[in-house]
């Protein structure tokens, strides 16, 4: 039985008392932009009141099903909670539970929005306000239904603006109804930035600030009263992180068949006509990732470049997989978590390895991970990617192809790089020399933009 926070000792850090009284003064919307690893979901438990009562909590799938419960046992257990997971009549049944918390994956929101539309939660609590950063979803409309009624509404989310200061406003919609950025995408468009990149259709394809770090003061100050911002820096005391590019040589044979395939991806956009684009460039990167990783598809995905599930490959080396093995051989105690982005790699990574490799649709994978009964935790960064605590049972991090979202790549490494880590945290990236990996990584660590990276480099091909 998991023991309370009085029982172990625990009591709330400084930073996160200033944290808790944000939230609990006045009513409206808040957020907590806090680094990861500061422990938003204990500060926020602790800032509920009976005024705030009945909750709803939303987060995405893995963070509802296995940390807001865990967490409530340590540090509000007084508190009733109902997960509503399962089947579809399951959750139907479960959601209409009047528990003080109610916690449910933002993919199966809709189960409680007419309980919510009638007033039936007084606080709605977002955890990683950042997955409702567009508001032509369906999931951004929903929780605008959501949260229309509710007095309180929190947003939790450590990575905000992964991309662009864009993203902000239909995030602070769902907190102020349109307060502090405006009430529509249009108009806080065009008091802030400009049009940087525009498509011969008009289609806007990057906007940048109006005047640089002042507009994004602006920006800042606009939203200054709703968002308590923290940084780990002097807070908490985080473990050393060592990136360590692992790089491998592409057997001859294949680096000719990723070469001519680029330079004929890239010239059948230019003989159609089609200009490269940031769409049509994220396909033809897809295909050239799949080459580094060791395989190729049969035929382009229909949904997108990572959207193989069910379709069949072709092996075409297995020096990433080598090179894994020689990573985790040299591994001193703890288990192994290994990223990966396609299917295939899934697939490759269980027969190299067998019975040692555990994915993260398996039960109690936290608790038996966190345990030491996990040699191989394999993962894709978006079923990983927000909340979970991996800290305790391992501090060694292998990417077999990397994402090009910046928000994957910094969330995923927090599962191990977060307090409570004994050791130092190993991040290795596998990437093969001279090829699309190479160009990924950049963008990643800040020193391009990631969009305009990938164009220029199919572009060169076109020169």
């Amino acid at each position: 039985m998991t023991k309370s926070a009085l029982e172990i000792g625990f009591s709330l850090r400084d930073y996160q008392v200033e944290a808790m009284q944000f939230l609990r003064d006045g009513g409206g919307g808040k957020a907590l932009f806090l680094d990861m690893g500061l422990g938003k979901t204990a500060t926020c438990l602790s800032a509920l009141t009976e005024e705030h009562l009945p909750a709803l909590i939303i987060a995405p799938k893995r963070v509802a099903e296995h940390v807001w419960e865990t967490e409530r046992d340590i540090w509000r257990p007084d508190l009733s909670i109902t997960v509503v997971k399962g089947t579809k009549d399951k959750r139907m049944s479960l959601a209409g539970v009047r528990s003080d918390l109610t916690v449910i994956s933002r993919d199966n929101q809709d189960d409680v929005r007419p309980r919510a539309m009638t007033g039936g939660f007084k606080t709605v609590i977002i955890d990683e306000l950042s997955g409702y950063k567009n508001r032509g979803t369906k999931r951004w409309k929903g929780a605008q239904d959501i949260v229309s009624r509710a007095k309180h509404v929190w947003g939790l989310t450590g990575t905000p603006t992964p991309k662009s200061l864009i993203d902000l406003w239909a995030q602070m919609y769902l907190l102020d109804n349109g307060e502090s950025l405006g009430r529509t995408l249009s108009e806080y468009r065009r008091k802030y930035f400009y049009a940087a990149g525009q498509l011969p259709s008009g289609i806007v394809t990057k906007w940048l600030p109006r005047a640089g770090a002042k507009t994004e003061t602006d920006i800042y100050d606009a939203i200054a009263d709703r968002v308590l911002v923290q940084g780990t820096e002097g807070r908490v005391k985080l473990p050393p992180v060592t990136y360590v590019p692992q790089k491998v040589s592409l057997p001859g044979k294949v680096k000719k068949q990723y070469e001519t395939l680029k330079r004929d991806l890239v010239l059948r956009l230019l003989e159609s006509g089609e200009e490269i684009t940031a769409a049509n460039a994220a396909v033809v990167s897809g295909k050239l990732a799949q080459i580094t990783a060791g395989f190729l598809y049969h035929d382009l995905p229909g949904g997108g470049e990572d959207a193989t599930e069910g379709r069949r490959w072709d092996v075409l080396h297995k020096v990433k997989m080598d090179k894994l093995e020689d990573i985790i051989e040299g591994v001193n105690g703890g288990g192994v978590l290994v990223f990966y982005r396609f299917q295939a790699e899934l697939e490759e990574l269980k027969k190299r390895f067998g019975d040692d490799v555990h994915t993260v649709k398996e039960k109690d994978f936290v608790e038996r991970w966190n345990a030491g009964d996990i040699p191989i935790l394999a993962a894709h960064p978006d079923s990983i990617g927000h909340g979970l605590n991996l800290q305790k049972g391992g501090n060694t991090a292998v990417w077999l192809s990397l994402p090009w979202s910046s928000e994957a790549w910094l969330q995923s490494n927090k599962r191990l790089a977060r307090s409570g880590q004994e050791y130092p945290v190993n991040i290795h990236m596998i990437m093969a020399e001279d090829s699309i990996d190479g160009h990924v990584y950049e963008s990643l660590t800040g020193k391009v933009d990631a969009q305009q990276r990938l164009l220029d480099y199919l572009k060169e091909e076109a020169r």
